[in-house]
């Protein structure tokens, strides 16, 4: 394909830029003109900044030094739009990747930018292949996933008492039992099934695993699965368990289980329709009660998760323990933070946590296997970098997964699994009240993540994070990123996370084709710019609330 650059050599071509990319190329400043976007009048004010130091930073003042990459920003504190003069030198060849980030409360209207559609595929060219490309979501019954995540519903259904209730009951390898199958949080069916495995991990507790009657045999479930799930199980569970705590315990409410619990995996046929994924697993909490409480309840610390992705898919195994370690973490989140700390997280911050879970076991389920590398993946093939992260199947369920993921994966890659540990252990700040039930969660969750982000970044928390975030869709390299930025390679404690190549996703990124689009609180907006003389110069219109970062590369 024909390289596509911009020629700045002639009258002509600064004519074209002026008014292909509201800005000259003769201008040295790089300030804000405080005139609501018109440029005629106003003071100047604050300089575009630099936005890393250290190894692999590429900034000398408003220069590219030639090496590494060069990150700067600005952020719109004011009230009104304000005009931004961008000029940086040295900058001959290289790619520039713009990002407008929305910091603000409030959705945010972009002005016009000119978006050379062309330029960025130019520039994609370069992409190497990463291998298969699969998008999995887990339908969970929205209500079954709103229960485990309402602190307010918890906290008022929650009896306190000194008596604990009766010991669970002791089963059998080889003893059946029914089990009621939700097809959603008030619709279920009761299914038989046989109890195949039981095994007691090195903390102690005892996993049962359970398989519906005609799903054990030649075709389905074998042996030999249920051996590596086994062998694997110690691993995930521990894994989870050791950073946030145990999925049960003691407790001092009436109308929970008791206290001595096993673990029971109950794998059944959720839809029966000879097909992997969909339903690939859920906990519902409303099992954790009394049937005194709720009827329907199990009785039981259960997971329930689908056989047929196990035995239908070549990878079926290991997205069966990465579902299972995503649901062991809403069961660790109930206990750990609704039974104990009566302060539960908010619907994003709990399935955004499980979806980080998978994250953190990944490693331990298959060398190569990663389920957020294909949210990650996603999330640049769908183009989603416009949503908030926070505000749940607002844009749809599965979108929300992949965006969280996404960010989720961002964060473990630049503060560890000390963070994640972290993030279980505040006190949400209680005293923040949303407009509703539902906001006040949200609120309240993203308190406890600035709140975290800060004991590891206190310079600037999740607004920060954030913004080195949106930075990363200008795909950078995994090994020679500035601190703060792209998804690197890192080794936190006894867990690994594979760092995520700039060149490598390149190929899945989808940028928007225009800019004339709301920008959702938390969202960001890409484009590209590409310049042959040794000057970029451009003008940009910055709304309130909003920063805009320049990568260069």
């Amino acid at each position: 394909m024909t390289r596509i650059t911009f020629k700045m050599l002639s009258v002509l071509s600064s004519i074209f830029l002026l008014v292909g990319c509201g800005g000259g190329v003769g201008g040295s400043s790089r300030a804000e003109k405080s005139d609501g976007g018109s440029g005629s009048s106003g003071g100047w004010h604050s300089l575009l900044s630099p936005d890393c130091s250290g190894t692999y930073c590429g900034v000398n003042g408003n220069a590219y030094t030639g090496n590494g990459i060069g990150v700067w920003y600005y952020k719109n504190n004011k009230n009104s739009d304000v005009s931004l003069d961008v000029s940086l030198s040295n900058v001959k060849n290289r790619d520039i990747t713009i990002i407008f980030t929305n910091e603000g409360k409030g959705s945010a209207v972009l002005p016009n930018i000119p978006i050379n559609t062309t330029l960025k595929n130019e520039i994609e060219m370069r992409a190497q292949s990463v291998g298969e490309y699969i998008d999995t979501f887990n339908h969970i019954p929205q209500g079954i996933r709103d229960f485990n995540a309402n602190p307010i519903l918890q906290r008022s259904e929650l009896n306190r008492a000194i008596i604990q209730p009766l010991s669970a009951k002791t089963w059998q390898v080889g003893e059946e039992r029914d089990w009621n199958i939700y097809k959603s949080a008030t619709q279920h069916e009761i299914r038989t099934e046989k109890l195949m495995r039981q095994t007691t991990l090195t903390n102690g507790r005892v996993v049962n695993i359970w398989i519906e009657n005609g799903e054990y045999g030649n075709g389905k479930i074998t042996e030999a699965m249920l051996n590596d799930i086994s062998q694997k199980l110690n691993d995930v569970i521990g894994s989870a368990s050791g950073l946030i705590g145990e999925p049960w315990g003691e407790h001092h409410h009436s109308n929970l289980i008791s206290n001595n619990q096993p673990l029971d995996i109950v794998f059944v046929n959720f839809d029966k329709n000879n097909s992997p994924f969909g339903l690939m697993g859920y906990f519902y909490a409303l099992n954790n009660f009394l049937k005194a409480k709720y009827l329907t309840s199990n009785e039981a610390l259960a997971i329930f998760i689908d056989s047929e992705t196990l035995y239908l898919h070549n990878d079926g195994e290991l997205y069966t323990m990465s579902t299972i370690a995503h649901e062991l973490t809403h069961a660790i989140h109930f206990y750990q933070r609704d039974v104990l700390m009566d302060d539960g997280f908010g619907i994003f911050l709990n399935e955004m946590s499980a979806v980080m879970m998978e994250d953190i076991a990944a490693k331990k389920i298959g060398t190569s296997f990663n389920d957020v590398r294909f949210r990650y993946t996603a999330w640049l093939k769908e183009s989603l970098y416009r949503y908030d992260f926070s505000d749940w199947d607002a844009y749809g369920g599965d979108n929300s997964y992949d965006i969280a993921g996404s960010f989720g994966g961002f964060l473990l890659r630049q503060y560890g699994t000390d963070f994640y540990k972290t993030l279980f252990q505040i006190d949400s700040n209680l005293s923040i009240i949303g407009v509703n039930e539902d906001e006040t969660a949200r609120e309240r969750s993203l308190d406890i993540l600035d709140r975290a982000i800060k004991q590891y970044d206190n310079e600037g928390g999740l607004t920060r994070a954030l913004r080195h975030w949106g930075a990363s869709i200008a795909m950078l390299p995994y090994d020679a990123s500035p601190k703060g930025f792209g998804y690197p390679y890192k080794n936190s404690g006894n867990f690994e996370f594979e760092g995520f190549d700039g060149d490598s996703y390149r190929q899945y990124r989808i940028l928007p084709k225009s800019s004339s689009m709301t920008i959702y609180p938390h969202g960001h907006f890409p484009f590209l710019r590409k310049t042959t003389s040794n000057t970029f110069t451009e003008t940009f219109k910055v709304p309130p609330q909003m920063s805009v970062s320049v990568v260069v590369q």
